[in-house]
C-alpha cells in the first residue's frame, strides 16, 4: 500500500474508522439459513451420489451462473451430537467460522420438516484417492504437498476449536480435474466445538479411520491427527493399516494392534515421512504430535512447492494498492471474491495465500506479511507498507489477514463490479426480496452474531441511503459500489 495511499483516502472513510471498530464481518457471513425448501434460482443439473440419508445432486445456481453441489439430510438419520438445543445443524455454526483456502466453502441451508439443503463449492475433481487411482506416477513429493493441504486445514480447525471427526478420503476432495492436486477438506457433519477443558464422547468417523482413544470413549482434537496419520499410510503404501473388510474386525484391530511404522514393513519410504507417520499414528493421544507441528514437519517443509517470485510480485502490489472502503462495501467486495471470481484467479491467488502463510495455520500474519516485503525492498519501507496493508485489509480486526480477507484485497474491482455481479450481492442483502434493504436486513447479515446497536446499522445504511427513505435500492446500491471507482 504505497505512500500515495493515505492522500487518496478520502474523509469520507476516516469518518468511518468508528464503524469499522465497531463492526466485524465474519468470513462465514453470506451463509444464509432460511427455511423452506430449496428455492428456484438452483436448477438440477445430475445426481452426483447418494447415501443411506443424504445425496448430493449438481444445481446452476442461477443469480450467479456458478455449479454449486446440494446435499440434501434427512433428519430421521442424524445423531443427536449432530443438532443442536435450536433442533438445526450443528454443522451450521461450525461452518460459518471457518475461512481457509482448503476448506469446502457453504454458501446456503435450507430447511423444511423432514430434510436440510446444504448449498455448497462445488468440486469437479471428485474424491481424492479416485484420481490417485487414475494417475500413472505418484510419488512421496505429491504426497506431501496432499498431505501439506489437509494439515493446514486441521489445523486451522483446531485453533478455532473445531473437531472434523470423519477424516477420510471420502471427504478429501479434488477442486479441479487436472493434475495440480489441490484439495478441499468436505463434510463437516460430524464436526463439533471443542471445550478445551472437556474431553468428547460420542463414536464418529469410519473404521479404518477412527482413532484408538475414540473407541474407548474419550477424546480430543488428536483424533483428527490419527485420521491423517491413516490418509497419510494409504497414500505412501496405497493400502490401509489394518487389512481386511470387515468393519468390527478392524475395530478390534485398532484398539488391540498398534500400527507397526518400520523401513521393513513401509519398504521405499523416506525415513522423515516414517518419522511423521510414527508421531501421527501414536497410540496415546497425549504423545501424538499436534497439527500445528505436523504441518511444519521437515517432510512436509521439505516438498512445499513455490509459486515464481514474479507471480508473487504481483499479489504483493494488488495488497499495496488495496483501497479500503466503507464497511457495507467491504461485504459486498468479499461475496464477489467468494462467490463470483472466476476458478482460475482464485487458484492463482490461493496458491499466492498458501506461500505467504509461511507457517500455513491458514491465516497471515503480520510477521509474515513483513518478511515477503523484505525480500523486495528495505526493512523501514516494507513496515510501512505492511502496516497500512493490516490497517486496510483486516477488516474483521482480528490481527491477521483471513482468506477471504486477501480475496478481497486482491481483486479487480473495475472489473468484477459489473451491473450482473452487483445484482446478484444486492439479492443476498434483500433478504425478504422486496426490492430494498432495510437496517435490519444488513444487521441479519453483517452481525448474525455480534450485538451492536441499532445506531451503527442505521449509520451504514445512511452511508448509501442517498434520498433519505431509510432503505437502499438496487440504483442506490450499484451506485454506492461504482463510487470513486
Amino acid at each position: 500500500m504505497g505512500c500515495g495511499l493515505a492522500r487518496s483516502m478520502s474523509s469520507q472513510r476516516k469518518s468511518k474508522r468508528r464503524l469499522s471498530d465497531a463492526v466485524s464481518i465474519n468470513p462465514g457471513l453470506f451463509l444464509s439459513k432460511k427455511k423452506g425448501k430449496l428455492p428456484s434460482q438452483y436448477r438440477e443439473i445430475k445426481k452426483l451420489g447418494a447415501g443411506a440419508f443424504a445425496e448430493v445432486k449438481l444445481c446452476k445456481y442461477l443469480p450467479t451462473n456458478k455449479e454449486r453441489a446440494v446435499k440434501t439430510i434427512h433428519k430421521s438419520g442424524l445423531h443427536k451430537q449432530q443438532i443442536d438445543p435450536d433442533f438445526m445443524l450443528k454443522e451450521i455454526s461450525v461452518l460459518t467460522s471457518l475461512d481457509h483456502p482448503n476448506i469446502l466453502k457453504c454458501y446456503e441451508i435450507f430447511e423444511d420438516s423432514w430434510r436440510f439443503y446444504v448449498s455448497m463449492e462445488y468440486c469437479e475433481g471428485g474424491e481424492l484417492f479416485e484420481k490417485i487411482i487414475s494417475m500413472k506416477r505418484f510419488n512421496e513429493q505429491q504426497a506431501s504437498k496432499i498431505m501439506h493441504q489437509i494439515l493446514s486445514a486441521v489445523c486451522y480447525c483446531h485453533e478455532k476449536n473445531v473437531i472434523h471427526r470423519d477424516l477420510k478420503p471420502e471427504n478429501i476432495l479434488l477442486d479441479d480435474k487436472n493434475g495440480e492436486l489441490t484439495i478441499k477438506v468436505a463434510d463437516f457433519g460430524s464436526s463439533c466445538f471443542l471445550d478445551p477443558t472437556k474431553n468428547l464422547n460420542g463414536c464418529f468417523g469410519s473404521a479404518y479411520y477412527v482413532a484408538p482413544e475414540v473407541l474407548q470413549g474419550e477424546y480430543n482434537e488428536k483424533c483428527d491427527i490419527w485420521s491423517c496419520g491413516v490418509i497419510m499410510f494409504i497414500l505412501l503404501t496405497g493400502k490401509p493399516p489394518y487389512q481386511g473388510s470387515d468393519p468390527k474386525l478392524i475395530l478390534h484391530m485398532v484398539k488391540t494392534c498398534p500400527i507397526q511404522i518400520t523401513p521393513d514393513k513401509l519398504p521405499g519410504v523416506s525415513p522423515e515421512a516414517l518419522n511423521l507417520l510414527t508421531k501421527m499414528l501414536e497410540i496415546n493421544p497425549k504423545l501424538r504430535i499436534s497439527a500445528k507441528d505436523a504441518v511444519n514437519h521437515t517432510w512436509i517443509s521439505n516438498h512445499k512447492t513455490i509459486i515464481p517470485n514474479s507471480d508473487l510480485t504481483i499479489t504483493l502490489q494488488s495488497l499495496e494498492i488495496f483501497n479500503g472502503t466503507a464497511k457495507l462495501k467491504d461485504a459486498v467486495h468479499i461475496f464477489i471474491a467468494t462467490q463470483i471470481i472466476s476458478h482460475e484467479e482464485i487458484k492463482f491467488f490461493r496458491e499466492a495465500f498458501q506461500v505467504i502463510d509461511k507457517n500455513s495455520d491458514g491465516k497471515i500474519s503480520k510477521d509474515e506479511l513483513l518478511d515477503m516485503y523484505k525480500e523486495n525492498m528495505d526493512e523501514i519501507k516494507a513496515q510501512e507498507i505492511v502496516e497500512k496493508i493490516m490497517k486496510e485489509v483486516d477488516i474483521n480486526l482480528s490481527g491477521e489477514i483471513d482468506y477471504s480477507e486477501f480475496l478481497s484485497a486482491c481483486m479487480n474491482y473495475s472489473k468484477y463490479l459489473s451491473k450482473e455481479n452487483l445484482e446478484a450481492a444486492f439479492r443476498i442483502f434483500d433478504l425478504d426480496q422486496s426490492g430494498g434493504i432495510t437496517a435490519d436486513e444488513i444487521r441479519n447479515v453483517l452481525g448474525q452474531r455480534t450485538e451492536q446497536s441499532d445506531d451503527v446499522w442505521k449509520e451504514i445504511l445512511t452511508d448509501a441511503d442517498e434520498n433519505g427513505d431509510g432503505i437502499i435500492d438496487m440504483k442506490e446500491f450499484i451506485g454506492l459500489m461504482t463510487k470513486n471507482m
